[in-house]
């Protein structure tokens, strides 16, 4: 945590759940008194928070100081992974669905160390569970591939209708196994890596990234706070239709301008509208 707070990366996307894990942190690791917690979570929103307005977070900073006691924190170095999982999940054949299912496994294994009658269920959101898998996907094929996974008898989903735990049928209890995890910021990444694809950790915040030079040290965040960084200039593309130049991205494959691309995009449509008419009969 103080890590986190040194380096000025915590994840703001869930603004209540970093207030509930730093009161926690105040109140047991640093033995603050509720009063000097509330005041430290109030200047924290106020030097992070760019929509910060102390009226509109009063009740929910209140709520997370008043809370933290009945959440110890508790420090998890890591879980193994069996021989027996992995050729379970290897068994499924399909990479997304192997990385969704190593997450879950992963995450129900966390889930277990910090409550031991936990029994393997995973709480997360869904579009959690997918962002630490490393999975781009739509709403719909987020439920389509759970759905596989319960097909192939991996895990069940609770019986209740507004609960959408997800619980994992074939975690092992073991003290060890062939992979121990330790970073659950990208398991989709630590899966791909024990499949032998090239990964390295960032030289600074030992986030995995893939190796797509000899030379790369660092994930992209990093890389822009290193004083040697230099951006990618824009660079100037000659529209193939107008002739007119126009600049672009680096990383671009434009050819036309703005105008050319729209005008070629109308008579594209055109073109199957006639494609199209011309297949009916008379």
């Amino acid at each position: 945590m103080e890590q986190l707070l040194e380096s000025n990366r915590l994840d703001l996307s869930k603004t209540y759940n970093t207030l509930s894990m730093l009161a926690r942190y105040y109140f047991y690791i640093k033995g603050f008194e509720n009063k000097e917690i509330i005041e430290t979570l109030h200047t924290f929103m106020e030097n992070h928070y760019p929509k910060y307005n102390p009226i509109d977070w009063s009740d929910a900073i209140e709520s997370c100081v008043n809370r933290a006691p009945k959440y110890p924190l508790c420090q998890c170095d890591g879980i193994w992974v069996t021989d027996k999982e992995i050729d379970i999940i290897e068994r499924i054949s399909n990479k997304v669905l192997e990385r969704l299912a190593f997450t879950l496994l992963c995450l129900a294994k966390f889930r277990n160390f910090r409550n031991e009658e936990n029994q393997n269920w995973v709480t997360n959101s869904d579009s959690e569970i997918y962002k630490l898998a490393c999975i781009t996907t739509t709403a719909y094929d987020k439920d389509i591939r759970f759905h596989k996974l319960r097909e192939l008898g991996l895990i069940e989903f609770a019986n209740r209708i507004n609960n959408l735990s997800i619980r994992v049928l074939f975690a092992e209890e073991s003290q060890k196994g062939r992979v121990f995890i330790t970073d659950f910021r990208k398991l989709g990444y630590e899966w791909r890596t024990i499949k032998g694809e090239n990964y390295i950790k960032c030289a600074q915040c030992d986030i995995l990234v893939r190796k797509t030079s000899l030379n790369k040290k660092y994930c992209s965040s990093c890389a822009k706070q290193n004083p040697y960084y230099s951006p990618m200039e824009k660079k100037t593309i000659t529209c193939i239709d107008c002739k007119v130049t126009f600049d672009a991205a680096p990383a671009s494959r434009e050819c036309r301008c703005k105008e050319c691309k729209l005008h070629h995009k109308r008579e594209i449509q055109k073109m199957k509208v006639k494609r199209y008419r011309s297949k009916i009969p008379v």
